[in-house]
């Protein structure tokens, strides 16, 4: 670790605490309500596992032969226990993203402290209000929040909302909150790259789809030499990840474009990255993105998409289920229709390389979910 990046993490852990709003009392209710939905929806959870496990197996016997999932179905969607489920995830996410919007609402100190960062070094954030919207994402609403902004306030503080609000999602106390800048399939992307490919050292880093800056600003501290830049469609969550890396005291380029076409100069980067957007996208759309990541990429360089593999390439009956269920349950209209056999062949025909297990699941899988998944590929 160089001085560099120790220094940049020491200060994160330093005002951590200023980068939140302090926990409010509707917060807090909030927030429990979150905590108990969510727990009695994860113990029908393994309800749910164990009846598909019994129904496959009387399929099974009855027909004499394994069962697919589309063969399966529609058994399982009208059982009584597994529409309870859906009933029970239906929405809760809602809770945590109000959660945030009470939490801000209530704290003014933090209001203007988001404002001031905002405000501070503006040369890195780059708006565009004439960017269209693209409809897959004004549309889904995902996890029951808006994504772009539809008034002043959410201009101003929705990209906040979804940074507190996942980070909610995460704890078991309404009156705790380990807030965490970014996640761990990152960081476990980056130690993959190094161990497969230990002589790359990109100097200029772009993060597609960057929502709020946390896996920008992880980005930024594992490759403390380089160029990062981070782009997203959404101008609220922009400011939210300028802002923090003002903060930080994070030299990121922050940019509103669409992953999809995007105005930077062919081969301006050397890596490629992204968390958890992939399966946000229409396929079509994840076409396109990876081969105008292949037309961004330098000679050399590298394109790592993480994604959770239960989206992306469930390989159980019981996974295809849960895929289906966030499909209607938590508004991930596109998940349904991801396979690795198509990603492959995305990334083929933008003549990308998987040498090096670049198009690969990299933590382990369980029964209930897939390992995290890297949709990767190397400019030859």
């Amino acid at each position: 670790m160089t001085n560099q990046k120790a220094t940049a993490i020491e200060r994160k852990e330093l005002n951590l605490e200023a980068l939140y709003p302090k926990i409010s009392d509707e917060g807090k209710e909030l927030s429990q309500q979150w905590i108990e939905k969510y727990s009695l929806a994860k113990s029908v959870f393994y309800q749910v596992g164990e009846l598909v496990k019994t129904e496959v197996e009387k399929w099974t016997a009855t027909t004499g032969k394994k069962t697919t999932y589309s063969e399966i179905r529609r058994h399982l969607l009208a059982n009584d226990l597994v529409k309870e489920f859906a009933k029970m995830r239906t929405g809760p996410a809602s809770c945590v993203f109000n959660a945030a919007r009470a939490d801000i609402n209530a704290d003014l100190d933090y209001q203007q402290r988001i404002k001031t960062w905002e405000n501070t070094a503006t040369e890195y954030l780059n708006l565009n209000p004439d960017l269209e919207m693209p409809f897959y994402v004004t549309a889904p609403n995902f996890h029951w929040s808006p994504y772009v902004a539809t008034n002043d306030w959410e201009e101003q503080f929705l990209g906040c909302v979804w940074d507190i609000g996942t980070s909610i999602m995460g704890q078991s106390s309404p009156t705790v909150r380990n807030y965490s800048i970014g996640g761990g399939r990152l960081s476990r992307m980056v130690n993959y790259l190094s161990k497969n490919f230990p002589n790359f050292k990109p100097q200029r880093i772009l993060d597609i789809g960057c929502s709020a800056g946390g896996s920008t600003i992880v980005m930024a501290m594992e490759f403390p030499e380089a160029e990062v830049h981070g782009i997203d469609v959404s101008s609220s969550m922009l400011r939210c990840g300028h802002a923090l890396s003002v903060a930080l005291d994070l030299p990121i380029h922050y940019h509103q474009m669409d992953a999809s076409q995007t105005t930077f100069p062919e081969g301006s980067f050397d890596l490629i990255v992204s968390n958890i957007v992939f399966h946000e996208l229409p396929n079509g759309i994840r076409r396109k993105v990876i081969l105008e990541c292949s037309r961004l990429l330098s000679p050399g360089g590298i394109m790592a998409h993480m994604e959770g593999g239960t989206y992306m390439a469930p390989t159980n009956i019981f996974q295809k289920l849960w895929r289906e269920s966030d499909i209607h349950t938590n508004n991930e209209w596109y998940v349904g229709n991801a396979s690795m056999e198509k990603l492959a062949v995305y990334i083929e025909e933008a003549g990308l390389s998987t040498e090096g297990s670049l198009l690969n699941k990299i933590t382990p899988s369980s029964e209930f979910f897939e390992g995290a998944l890297l949709i990767g590929g190397q400019k030859i």
